[in-house]
This record gives structure tokens, C-alpha cells and sequence, in this order.
């Protein structure tokens, strides 16, 4: 059966991510990835709630280490949220915030506040390519949540389009500020596929309004991109001296 890795293209002391401006390493990515398993329920699907950009991506790669699927809905709201229950029981929520809008019947999962350690030493997992890795949900034309399936091996491959065209495998380890959702496909795609399987690092924060997406951008080392909304980036431009240089 083909695999692939978790990740690729980082070395060990590699930065992986930033938070506060501090380093997160590929290598403590690789330790927490390998330690949240054994806390998480024993389930089929788990519905990702992380708003922090690094703990979203260590609670998706933990899913797949568990064989779990996890749950990506398009919002937040409480009759999505219960419809997407309804139609997978026994679910659970994983979350790092200490108020999330979840029905009370679903079981929530506090990501921990501290996993320990970094490794230098622990092999990169690889995943079957067939795997089933997420369902990603769209609002049809009804407004019913539909869902799209995806497997490991798709992920890997619709990341592929976000590393060539726009040049990033001749800028290594650039790091990327997103501030679209983690949770949406174009979010999941092109700020932690792409940043897993590109060598590259992420901003683990999702700024919002310009002021703090500019804060932001300016706290990430060079070379470094933005990710964001065509919404977001018309706001930015209107001030586009007040935007910091990006790569």
C-alpha cells in the first residue's frame, strides 16, 4: 500500500510554525502529533474546533496517526454544528478555546495546555495514501452542510498546485500568515497542507482586521507570504504602504 509522510522538506530544528514570536520546531510538531493520540476518545470522527492555526494542524495529524476522520464544518453555528452530529454518532469535538459554541449532547475535548518535550529523534509517520484524513462541508443551495470527502493521498496532491505556481519551493522554509479558516478547504489546503508537505512554517495565529494582520505579517520572519481573502487583501491595499513587505 503507497504512503506518504506527515511531513516533508522540514529538518528537525526546522521552524514549523510561530506563535508570539517564538520558533516552533518540526521536531516538537512531530513529539505533540505522537503524544495527543492516546488522549483523544476512541472514535471514528472528530470535529476540529482549534482556532490556533499549529494546534489545528497537531489535532488533524494526531487524527490520522489514531485513524480518525476529522470533521471540518463551514461555520460555527449551532444548527451546523447539530446536523453534522446527527449524521455522524458518536463524534467528538476537539478544541482549544475554553468557551466553544458546541451543543451540550457532544463530548469536548480541551486540547492540553502543554504537551511535553521536543524530539529530535522521532521518524516522520507516513500515512496510506487511501487513507480517509477529513470531510470538508460546503452550504449547498439549501443551506444544508454538504460534505465532501477527502483521503490522505488527496490532500497531498491538491497541495501541490499551492507550492509550484506561485514560486514557494525556491523560497525554503517561508513562513505563511493565513487568515482564512483552518476549517474551510481553502484553508485546510493553503495554509497547512501546503505548509506540511511544502518544508515551510505557519503563523499559528488568524488575524481578522487589518491592523492585526499587518502586526502580524511584520512579526514573521523573511522570506514570508500572506494567505488571505480577496476581501481581506482589497482593505490591505487601500493602505498599502502600511503593509509590510511580503514575498
Amino acid at each position: 500500500m503507497a504512503t506518504i509522510p506527515l511531513i516533508h522538506g522540514h529538518d528537525a530544528g526546522a521552524a514549523l510554525a510561530y506563535r508570539d514570536g517564538r520558533t516552533i520546531t518540526a521536531g516538537r510538531f512531530l513529539e505533540e502529533a505522537s503524544q495527543l493520540p492516546v488522549l483523544l476518545p476512541d472514535r471514528g470522527h472528530v470535529i476540529n474546533l482549534c482556532a490556533d492555526r499549529y494546534r489545528f494542524a497537531v489535532g488533524f495529524a494526531a487524527a490520522l496517526l489514531r485513524r480518525q476522520v476529522s470533521l471540518l464544518p463551514p461555520n460555527e453555528t449551532a444548527d451546523t454544528i447539530e446536523r453534522i452530529v446527527s449524521a455522524y454518532p458518536g463524534v467528538y469535538c476537539l478544541s482549544d478555546r475554553d468557551e466553544t459554541p458546541v451543543p451540550a449532547t457532544l463530548e469536548l475535548v480541551r486540547f492540553p495546555s502543554q504537551l511535553t518535550g521536543e524530539s529530535t529523534r522521532r521518524p516522520v509517520p507516513a500515512l496510506p495514501e487511501a487513507q480517509a484524513a477529513a470531510v470538508v462541508f460546503t452550504s449547498g443551495s439549501t443551506g444544508e452542510p454538504v460534505p465532501y470527502s477527502r483521503t490522505w493521498g488527496n490532500l497531498v496532491r491538491v497541495a501541490s498546485p499551492g507550492i509550484d505556481p506561485p514560486g514557494l519551493r525556491s523560497r525554503p522554509g517561508i513562513a505563511l500568515l493565513g487568515t482564512v479558516p483552518q476549517q474551510h478547504v481553502f484553508g485546510l489546503e493553503a495554509t497547512v497542507m501546503v505548509v506540511l508537505q511544502g518544508g515551510f512554517a505557519m503563523h499559528a495565529c488568524r488575524p481578522f482586521y487589518p491592523t492585526d494582520i499587518r502586526s502580524a505579517l511584520a512579526s514573521l520572519p523573511r522570506p514570508r507570504g500572506l494567505v488571505t481573502s480577496p476581501l481581506h487583501l482589497r482593505i490591505l491595499l487601500e493602505d498599502a504602504d502600511g503593509l509590510p513587505p511580503a514575498d
